[in-house]
């Protein structure tokens, strides 16, 4: 599966609509088993991508494609058992249980006013042992870690069977531990099932970690898109993010390690 966007931008501006939120037009290929990493400061637009690209939000110019076919000629059903879609996790409010929080995500395949049957348990059972925390099925989700919440919803998005995953920030506000496992997860599922994946992060080197390709935007600045190696470098970091940075590549018994790092973290030199 092929996702396109062609020539896209947004607008919150009523009376100005042509006020462009972003200084070019969008534009990216993604395949399936490919994953994009969305990097840019706060306030640059990245959730308001997203949203755009998934039709949460209109586009005010270009489209969003789908193997070749805009969005427009789609109806919702369709779309949401194409696209799955991870938010920022936040405190549940209701202490669902971790299997029926995921079973929500079989909405789509239940009709109207029935219950979720065997089968619909039986695909949640299947998703969470997927990411890993079958054991948790019947804890609360109120009672879980935030790393933990943050699989169960990724389940949730897994259960109906997407082709494309897109997800906001997956590991914000969690420890390094924890974001390691979202990570793998992450890459492991988009590798194994062939998915396209749009990530939104504010860790520059989660992108080196995924290694497909990057979209990098800030406010009045262009947006950059191609493979990692071409747009991480630092003359790029240092001008999106107002602060200077080194690449560092690292090789130890046959790994690669690549990294950016500010160089205020520089320990002074010995003497």
């Amino acid at each position: 599966m092929i996702l396109q966007v062609k020539d896209g931008n947004y607008s919150y501006q009523k009376r100005q609509p042509n006020a462009y939120l972003y200084q070019n037009d969008i534009n990216f290929t993604l395949q399936s088993g490919e994953i994009m990493s969305i990097l840019g400061p706060n306030g640059a637009g990245k959730t308001t991508l997203l949203k755009c690209v998934m039709g949460l939000l209109d586009w005010k110019k270009g489209q969003t494609y789908i193997d070749n076919k805009a969005f427009k000629d789609f109806n919702r059903k369709e779309i949401w058992k194409i696209i799955g879609y991870v938010p920022q996790a936040s405190n549940m409010t209701f202490s669902y249980s971790i299997l029926d929080l995921v079973t929500m995500g079989r909405a789509i395949f239940i009709r109207t006013y029935a219950q979720p049957s065997e089968a619909d348990r039986q695909a949640a059972r299947q998703a969470l042992d997927m990411v890993g925390i079958l054991h948790l099925a019947d804890k609360p989700c109120t009672s879980v870690s935030g790393g933990e919440l943050q699989l169960a919803l990724i389940a949730r998005t897994l259960v109906s069977e997407p082709k494309i995953l897109i997800l906001d920030e997956p590991e914000s506000h969690l420890d390094i531990q924890k974001q390691k496992v979202i990570l793998q997860t992450v890459k492991k599922l988009v590798k194994e099932h062939g998915l396209a994946c749009l990530i939104n992060t504010h860790y520059a080197n989660h992108a080196f970690y995924f290694g497909d390709k990057v979209l990098l935007m800030a406010k009045e600045q262009p947006i950059l898109t191609g493979n990692v190696s071409d747009v991480m470098t630092e003359e790029n970091i240092e001008h999106y993010f107002q602060i200077p940075v080194k690449r560092i590549r690292h090789q130890d018994n046959g790994e690669i390690y690549e990294s950016i790092i500010p160089k205020y973290f520089a320990v002074e030199k010995d003497v």
